[in-house]
């Protein structure tokens, strides 16, 4: 449904795409000081579940039909996963060669 919304009607798009996924997850409430800290410093990454592959495959195969054809169609694949004070996921999907790669995000590795 947000697909949907974030076409805004437009057509799937076709040809060779990129898409970059950037998965937030929420920091527990039970982690100390010294824990959120290393979220901080950039050495403290969440390696539990979600599985980030499994992230990726629901989301590709939710978007067929709505932003492109098949997910075949993605050729470029820039994926991250990070700890953030809310959990979300972003993703952006884009004609081959019309983006910057994981850049557009900005600071790519803390998402």
């Amino acid at each position: 449904m947000l697909a949907a919304t974030a076409m805004r009607g437009l057509a799937p798009l076709v040809g060779p795409l990129e898409a970059t996924f950037s998965i937030s997850v929420a920091i527990p409430k039970s982690f100390t000081r010294q824990q959120r800290k290393l979220i901080e410093d950039g050495s403290l990454w969440p390696t539990s579940k979600p599985d980030i592959d499994n992230v990726v495959k629901l989301l590709c195969d939710a978007m067929n039909g709505v932003v492109y054809g098949d997910d075949k169609q993605i050729v470029d694949l820039f994926v991250s996963k990070a700890y953030a004070e809310a959990g979300s996921t972003t993703v952006m999907v884009s004609m081959k060669g019309t983006n910057d790669g994981p850049e557009r995000f900005g600071e790519y590795s803390q998402c």
